[in-house]
């Protein structure tokens, strides 16, 4: 599955997201579906290829992860997301891997090293982090703009089961396709004029907290 979006991104300090969820509502955005837990390993090359080229400010990047929701573990799904500049695409395929919390690493390793052709073209990659989060996911009345907020953002070392640390922010994100930017920009400047939009990576914060808490990747 791939599909096209623009991605416009917030990011406020911890325990925002009770004054978010009031300010959609006042906007007329509603739920668009139950809350769930996310988790995502992150894969990067032996190089660090795309950790390095988001932090450089390289306009075209790609992350690639392993996510599933609410530890259903026997739907993990393999994701690579490109972005040019705000523009973003993603390709979801399904894995056929049933695993659970005991076994998710071992049994990705293999399934990693059985397919790692196909995962990342001509390089050779690796798994490099975890991370773990709250998101809710909201609507327009319109249904031409999402939104979704993310909190209790977990990061942790593979290799270093104690390395988990809290990155303390509240993402407000935006989503909609190209189409409706014009319609998007109004929308913000009528509503959002307190707030700067910003590049933000939970893989590239995740890296850097991660590495200046002492938990070398």
């Amino acid at each position: 599955m791939e599909n096209f979006r623009v991605e416009k991104k917030f990011v406020l300090g911890k325990m925002k997201d009770i004054y978010l969820i009031k300010l959609l509502l006042n906007l007329g955005f509603y739920k668009q579906y139950p809350n769930r837990e996310i988790s995502s390993i992150y894969l990067d090359t032996f190089n660090y290829d795309y950790v390095r080229e988001n932090i450089n400010g390289v306009s075209e990047r790609k992350k690639v992860r392993f996510r599933w929701y609410d530890d259903k573990f026997e739907k993990i799904f393999l994701e690579e997301k490109n972005k040019n500049n705000f523009t973003v695409s993603k390709v979801i395929n399904k894995t056929s891997l049933v695993s659970n919390k005991n076994n998710i690493l071992t049994d990705l390793t293999k399934f990693l090293l059985s397919n790692k052709n196909k995962i990342i073209k001509n390089q050779n990659c690796k798994m490099v982090l975890k991370t773990n989060y709250k998101r809710s996911y909201w609507i327009s009345s319109d249904k031409k703009i999402r939104a979704t907020i993310d909190i209790n953002i977990n990061a942790s070392n593979l290799s270093n089961p104690m390395s988990k640390i809290n990155l303390s922010d509240t993402i407000l994100e935006f989503k909609f396709a190209p189409i409706n930017e014009r319609k998007f920009r109004t929308f913000f400047v009528e509503n959002f004029k307190h707030l700067r939009s910003q590049k933000y990576s939970k893989y590239v914060r995740s890296f850097i907290a991660l590495e200046e808490a002492g938990y070398k990747i």
